[in-house]
This record gives structure tokens, sequence and C-alpha cells, in this order.
């Protein structure tokens, strides 16, 4: 009787100890599953905008306008059976994600319009041949050390804040990115992803209001001249 009585309420202690911890591992596998919806849904996004920017002489604009229409079916409403409604309030949305959505043109590059830009008198403007590349030289420029067909290569970088939905993880997210002591002085007051690539720092604004930048590159061919 009396190992019995000792034993009441081990369950109980069990439960307590245990329940947090799996709860916290659940959350963490479906903003892992939320995360890698947002990431495949920007890859294709930001394609997408590529292939705008090669049509439309590499036009910043152009192609912010089609990455957010690429995100539109990510932030959608599935539950809204009417498409016309489901899509215009997808599209207000998107807009609101537009202060959070950084798009970067890495190629053509200022140094590719030092080498191969010819000034186009009309619209006023810079741009590079995109014509007969096949039978234009292959010489590379002394600034870019590319080639003309290198310098037709549209390559972007779009940084997007995927806002944490899940409970629990944008408190976890921050804490551990951005705020506290690491609990090793010689680290100082910064966090361990900090001390471990201290280029971090620049991504502690997203963390901060509950966010997470994901990255996502493409390289297409230009189908139109790039202009500066």
């Amino acid at each position: 009787m009396k190992s019995c009585h000792r034993q009441r309420g081990a369950t109980l202690m069990e439960f307590v100890i245990v329940f947090p911890l799996a709860a916290l591992l659940v959350m963490g596998l479906i903003q892992a599953g939320f995360i890698y919806m947002a990431k495949l849904t920007l890859n294709h996004a930001t394609f997408m905008a590529a292939r705008v920017g090669a049509t439309h002489n590499a036009s910043k604009s152009e192609m912010r306008t089609a990455l957010l229409r690429g995100l539109i079916p990510f932030v959608q409403n599935s539950f809204e059976t009417n498409d016309s409604k489901r899509l215009l309030v997808a599209s207000g949305v998107v807009l609101g994600e537009l202060p959070f959505t950084t798009l970067e043109l890495l190629n053509p590059s200022a140094k590719s319009f030092a080498d191969f830009g010819v000034k186009d008198s009309k619209v006023k403007a810079t741009y590079i041949p995109n014509d007969n590349l096949e039978w234009r030289a292959n010489t590379l420029g002394k600034q870019s050390q590319q080639n003309l067909r290198d310098a037709n290569l549209l390559k972007i970088r779009v940084v997007y804040g995927y806002e944490l939905k899940v409970p629990l993880m944008a408190g976890i997210m921050r804490r551990v990115m951005c705020s506290g002591e690491s609990g090793v002085e010689a680290w100082g007051n910064v966090s361990i992803f900090q001390s471990v690539y201290p280029l971090a720092n620049k991504n502690c604004a997203y963390y901060l209001l509950g966010r997470m930048p994901i990255e996502s590159t493409a390289i297409v061919e230009m189908q139109s001249p790039a202009y500066q």
C-alpha cells in the first residue's frame, strides 16, 4: 500500500514535464512546414519576376510588380469560394507585404554597364546590346570580368520577411536570433546566432517584427536590352 501511495501522481508529473516540450516540437514542425511552403512560393515568384524583367529591359518596377503577383497564391484565403473576391482580397494583402520584400538586381551590374554599355540618345539611357550575341566578340570586360553574354544574364535576389503565425514561434525566434545574453560572456549581449554569424545583425529587423527573412535568387537570359 505504501508503494502505491508513493507512485500516486507520478503520471501527472511526467505529463507536466513532457507536454510543453512535445507541444513546442509539434508547433515547430508546423511552422517549419509553413516556412517550406513560403520558400517554394517565393522561389516561383522570384523566377517569374526575373522572366518579366528579361522582357522589360531589367526594369525593377516591373519585376517588383510581378514578384508581388507571384506571392498572391501564398496569402490568399483558400476557404473563400468566390474566385474574384479571393484574388481581390489577396491582392490587397500582398500590397501590405511590400515593406517586407526587397528585390536586388545582381546582374547586370554597374561594372557590366561600364564595360558594355551603349548610350541611347533617344531615351537618354545606357543599355547593354542584346542582339546577335553569337556573332559578337567574347572578350572580357576590364571591370566586370564578363563577356557580353554573361552581361546579358539577369540575376536577381529577393528577400521576403515571412510572418511567423504559429503561436510562440515568433517570440522564440526573436529571443534566439536578436535579443538577450547568450550566457557566454565572451560573446557579449548578442544572440547565439549573431556570435556565430555576425552579418545576421541586419536581419534582426525582421525577427523583431515577428517575421523571418527568406531569400531566393533567379537567373534568366535577357530577351531585351538591359537599361540603366
